[in-house]
């Protein structure tokens, strides 16, 4: 599928940005420390990576994970989605993390309504799982609350509040 066969550039930028933002509010809903952190980051990564192989039939998700096969081309994609991303952000013009989570949440919603218009049902409910999956695994990489490792929780109440935000806009 061609980025372009279905969507507009605004849209298919704002689509294919979604899977990242999701992670990153997630991930900035609560502190984690440096080392959470970095969970959370290969998280959502490795999330975003692992659905070429988990939805070989999406078309969507196909088109949006970069192929990771050719180390070339992965290079190039790696730098097109950073810049997208990059872009994405400073188009919300966002001050803060909680700021963010309410634009990337508003563009759960808008690019909800997009994609059921342009794509089959299996392929809305396919995408709306894997931004599910992106968040859980998120949440659940890093310790929150902890010192030195010690204590802590794996889900806080605060990743809760946007991972059920999030979930509920899905709908």
């Amino acid at each position: 599928m061609s980025k372009l066969d279905k969507y507009t550039e605004e849209e298919w930028n704002k689509i294919a940005a979604l899977p990242q933002l999701v992670g990153g509010i997630i991930a900035g809903a609560d502190s984690s420390g440096l080392v959470g952190t970095t969970k959370e980051m290969f998280a959502t990564a490795k999330s975003y990576i692992g659905a070429r192989e988990k939805y070989p039939n999406n078309t969507l998700i196909q088109a949006i994970v970069p192929n990771t096969k050719d180390p070339k081309v992965a290079m190039e994609d790696a730098k097109v989605e950073r810049n997208r991303l990059v872009d994405q952000i400073k188009a919300y013009g966002v001050k803060s993390k909680e700021e963010l989570a309410t634009k990337v949440l508003a563009e759960c919603s808008a690019t909800m309504n997009v994609l059921k218009e342009k794509e089959s049902d299996e392929t809305v409910n396919e995408f709306k799982t894997w931004l599910l999956e992106i968040a859980d695994n998120v949440a659940h990489a890093g310790t929150e609350g902890d010192f030195l490792g010690f204590g802590g929780v794996k889900f806080s109440d605060k990743e809760k509040a946007v991972f059920n935000t999030l979930k509920e806009t899905l709908q």
